[in-house]
């Protein structure tokens, strides 16, 4: 009797178990997703980033909105990825929560950006939340992202 209860009982906990290793392999790649976006946005291949998007993406930056790959693409983005020189950029303090049914997920993370554009010196740092989706695919795409930024304090 013993051992049939705890069958049972391994069988009904063996399915959220599979669930939750395969929710947390879900998530690795996402940061592993996303460690290719920064080398893509580092390398300043818009042709590689527009992978990373949905077409219909929502971006709020600041107090700008971008709707859409094309506008974000064309009216921001690639203006300023052309504009930069020494380009530093990077994610770090990644959290990825994979939402139920394992379809979509948010990421929520620490940036910093480095760079020269023309003889502005940009250093800042930020805050920002990706809503990602799970294309039919497998691929993730960026469906919105909100950041918001300020200027790093010199170092004293």
């Amino acid at each position: 009797m013993t051992r049939t209860l705890c069958a049972l009982a391994l069988i009904a906990v063996l399915p959220s178990f599979a669930s939750a290793q395969a929710g947390a392999g879900d998530a690795a790649a996402v940061e592993t997703w996303l460690k290719g976006y920064d080398a893509a946005f580092m390398a300043k291949d818009l042709d590689r980033l527009a992978t990373f998007y949905h077409p219909d993406v929502t971006i709020y930056e600041g107090a700008g909105i971008n709707n859409g790959w094309a506008d974000y693409r064309d009216r921001h983005l690639g203006p300023e990825l052309k504009a930069f020189t020494n380009l530093q950029f990077g994610h770090t303090e990644t959290k990825v929560t994979l939402m139920p049914g394992g379809q979509s997920a948010y990421a929520t993370s620490r940036y910093t950006i480095k760079a020269k554009m023309g003889e502005r010196d940009l250093d800042s740092e930020g805050l920002e939340t990706l809503v990602l989706v799970k294309m039919p695919d497998g691929n993730w795409k960026i469906r919105h992202s909100h950041t918001s930024s300020r200027a790093r304090r010199p170092a004293q």
